[in-house]
């Protein structure tokens, strides 16, 4: 029987509706790979300078690319930068890193984040040791940098003194010592600056680090005023070159504090063995050592040598190679680092660190190319002493620990309102809901900022607010006396003259669960690398910083 089916053509895509489908296509791959795999984000503040850059006085604004497919396969880990949903402001994603995991108790002290166990006298602290490849770029420049920062071509005697003076001598590049039997020593002092304690314009180019030193809001230094904390992790490198052998080669960091034990962490160096050496008041009593090494400093070579006092441990090493690490945690700089706050610019003498380098023998020796970084130093600024992370939830610091408001400080503002939408007292009869949001009241005087909350606009009769999930919201009510300032206080209009109730105070809440933690479910994800600034797209902008391109630690 013959087949009278009919042969049915092909449908026919035209060249419009083709690149319409491709277009699509590519949309809907964009969007999803945005929503689960990767997502630009740009850096608008300081907070975790100089690892991600958000600085207006230096012209600096980092743009990232944040990995959020990461969180899918395994947990964050500490000292992960991730971006994450703001607990107090939902729709806002801030940058941190964890510092805190779940079920954690932290203590802040002497720039180190430490484990505690126990309590009271039987409390036991752990210092949180970075992983070597994220402390290789955290150390942030002090020396040559702060002498480039203020334009100074010579180091002697201002930045660096010696003793005695007459031994030493600077030459291109660093300085030459001419050594007669007796011990020199040459130290860092850095009187300008006040020392070595941490400035929030340290490990900065110099085009970066001026600007920011120098930052003037109505003839007041900003960043020169922040109080200050000595810094006693340290990292000292010099290239030597020795005409003869000596008796004894030294990289030292003293650490004076007031009413505690004066601490000398060292690299000695005798013969071709080193040791490290933790020293205490008298200089002659070695407290704790290190097993001997072989170190080689050979007469009229040149060799590297690096020595650093960081998370309670000292590190040694040779022409970038390392030599030898010992635990020092049993002489501890958890306390007395904190400077008083009187001239922000005095080193005061009972609380010091005096990084040093010191050589004894005959012959002359230089030293060149020395280097002083200091580490990253976290401060405690409003935390409470005993830090205890909620399971399932991250503590998140910035590494611009003095600019950075983190966990640490994040407040909670809680107001009263009616069924009209007046604000009143949280426990007046007239209150049928609460409304939480990130607290960050300014100045009446001033324009509103975007990151502003409450807003008030007297003249109006009207509190702005945003509360905690992003929602922003008009509310009927006047300022208090007491506005941008430590309390948030609210007046009632009405009230008879003399009413102790005329006026009240916002509930504030700080360092509690939903507050200062954030939970696993908000973390969005971990960043991944710098895109921008990168030459030469960086170079028709004028930024300060042009060549940022490239993977975060």
């Amino acid at each position: 029987m013959a087949n009278d089916t009919k042969a049915t053509k092909p449908i026919l895509v035209g060249p419009i509706r083709h690149n319409l489908e491709a277009f699509g296509v590519a949309i809907l791959a964009a969007v999803l790979l945005k929503w689960f795999c990767i997502e630009a984000y740009q850096i608008p503040t300081s907070s975790m300078q100089p690892t991600l850059m958000g600085s207006v006085e230096a012209n600096v604004h980092d743009r990232i690319l944040v990995n959020k497919l990461i969180q899918t396969f395994r947990d964050p880990k500490r000292w992960d930068i991730t971006v994450f949903k703001y607990p107090l402001q939902k729709n806002q994603n801030y940058v941190k890193r964890i510092v805190g995991m779940p079920g954690d108790r932290l203590y802040i002290s002497g720039g180190n984040v430490y484990q505690v166990e126990g309590d009271g006298e039987n409390r036991k602290y752990t210092a949180l040791r970075k992983p070597d490849d994220l402390q290789e770029v955290m150390w942030k420049n002090i020396y040559p940098q702060r002498r480039e920062t203020r334009a100074e071509t010579k180091s002697l005697p201002q930045v660096f003194g010696a003793s005695p003076s007459r031994s030493v001598s600077e030459i291109e590049g660093g300085f030459a010592i001419e050594l007669k039997g007796k011990k020199v020593r040459l130290f860092f002092r850095d009187e300008v600056d006040g020392g070595v304690v941490n400035r929030v314009w340290d490990g900065y180019p110099v085009d970066v680090s001026r600007p920011m030193r120098d930052q003037e809001v109505n003839g007041y230094l900003v960043n020169q005023n922040r109080v200050q904390e000595i810094v006693p992790d340290l990292r000292l490198t010099c290239t030597v070159t020795t005409e003869k052998a000596l008796k004894e080669l030294a990289l030292a960091i003293e650490v004076v504090r007031p009413d505690l034990e004066k601490y000398t962490y060292a690299l000695v160096v005798r013969g071709d063995k080193g040791v490290l050496e933790v020293r205490g008041a008298n200089r002659d009593l070695v407290l704790g050592k290190s097993e001997e090494f072989t170190v080689n400093v050979t007469p009229g070579e040149a060799t590297e040598l690096s020595f650093a006092h960081v998370d309670e441990q000292l590190i040694a090493w040779q022409d970038g190679s390392e030599l030898q690490r010992f635990d020092s945690s049993e002489w501890s700089c958890r306390e007395g680092c904190m400077i008083p706050r009187t001239n922000p610019f005095e080193a005061p003498s009972d609380r010091k660190v005096n990084p040093q380098f010191l050589c004894s023998g005959s012959g002359k020796v230089t030293m060149t190319d020395v280097r002083i970084d200091r580490d990253l130093h976290y401060t405690r600024e409003t935390a409470p002493e005993i830090i205890d992370v909620p399971e399932g939830h991250y503590y998140m610091m910035g590494d611009n620990t003095l600019q950075s408001i983190d966990s640490r400080g994040w407040t909670a503002i809680t107001i009263g309102v009616d069924k009209d939408d007046n604000i009143v007292p949280l426990d007046s009869p007239d209150c049928v809901r609460q409304i939480r949001g990130n607290k960050r009241a300014m100045d009446l005087s001033g324009a509103p900022d975007r990151d502003e909350t409450p807003i008030a606009l007297p003249d109006q009769n009207t509190i702005v607010m945003i509360d905690e999930f992003g929602e922003i919201l008009r509310l009927k009510g006047q300022p208090g006396s007491n506005w941008g300032g430590g309390d948030v206080t609210f007046r009632n209009p009405n009230a008879d003259p003399g009413d102790p109730k005329a006026e009240w105070s916002a509930l504030d809440t700080t360092n509690a669960k939903g507050i200062s933690y954030v939970p696993r479910s908000d973390i969005q994800g971990r960043a991944l690398m710098v895109f921008y600034p990168s030459r030469p797209f960086s170079w028709l902008t004028g930024n300060n910083w042009p060549d940022r391109f490239g993977f975060v630690r």
